[in-house]
């Protein structure tokens, strides 16, 4: 799949089925997460085999069912732009792989995820990842 491809084939997605990360695509998105870091200086981080933090209350709340893998971009406090760049570049990857994904804000539980924040860092945003329950739904499309 190409980009183009996996941009018009992308779509939220927050219930996941429990198949594991197939091993030959976690290491393409290990290596994707690293180029990231590399070109970005962001400090993004893999998650993977951790429910935790979407076990709370909030990711009921938010609909995220099955939740064990995610991405947790963390940065300065003013690497908003550049996160939402390499996120979304992380996002069509993990569809040009075969994975689901969903920005998340605030649906998840913090205090429970596994990401490290050096000095001077904060989290920014999580992506959840996984192989989805469904591929997701396009929004209908409206004429101007």
């Amino acid at each position: 799949m190409d980009i183009m491809q996996a941009m018009k084939n992308r779509h939220s997605v927050r219930s996941y089925t429990d198949k594991k990360i197939d091993p030959q695509a976690l290491d393409e998105l290990q290596a994707l997460t690293a180029q990231c870091n590399k070109e970005s200086g962001l400090n993004i981080q893999l998650i993977t085999d951790e429910p935790e933090a979407f076990s709370g209350m909030m990711a009921h709340y938010g609909k995220f069912t099955n939740v064990s893998n995610y991405i947790a971009i963390v940065g300065a406090k003013n690497d908003q732009e550049k996160a939402g760049y390499y996120g979304e570049k992380l996002v069509l990857g993990c569809q040009e792989l075969g994975l689901n994904t969903c920005w998340v804000a605030m649906t998840y539980s913090k205090g429970k995820s596994k990401h490290k924040i050096n000095k001077g860092e904060k989290l920014v945003c999580v992506i959840s990842l996984g192989y989805g329950s469904t591929q997701g739904e396009g929004h209908a499309k409206t004429k101007t």
